[in-house]
């Protein structure tokens, strides 16, 4: 049979209080609060590159998200690694189309379209 829980008038205060305060906190957030979003938003016109390079006797992948507009503005990041270069390379494939937003392929970096702005 259960038994009753009794909680101590100490403890059930502190509760109420915290509860009391939450009130108090919700408050609408400053535009400040989402600025990253802003700053990552050119992630979402990215071509995605797959790289495999060979470290310490094991084939790494990494995705490259570059700009369609400006290939100078990318970012690396570490995926996984194998001990087999097919397998990396396979992966590395697979994983490039689902990171991609365009999964066909079309949107592609040249760094011959760069425009350099001399002030």
């Amino acid at each position: 049979m259960a038994t009753k829980v009794r909680i101590d008038e100490g403890a059930y205060a502190s509760m109420l209080d915290l509860v009391q305060s939450c009130y108090s906190t919700n408050v609408n957030g400053a535009s400040l609060d989402i600025d990253f979003i802003k700053d990552d938003y050119w992630l979402q016109n990215t071509a995605v590159i797959e790289n495999i390079e060979k470290r310490n006797g094991c084939w790494m992948v990494f995705l490259v998200f570059a700009h369609h507009m400006q290939p100078l503005k990318f970012i690396k990041r570490s995926i996984t690694h194998y001990s087999c270069q097919k397998k990396a390379a396979l992966s590395a494939y697979y994983m490039r189309r689902l990171a991609a937003k365009d999964q066909r392929g079309t949107l592609t970096v040249s760094v011959d379209k760069t425009f350099y702005s001399v002030n």
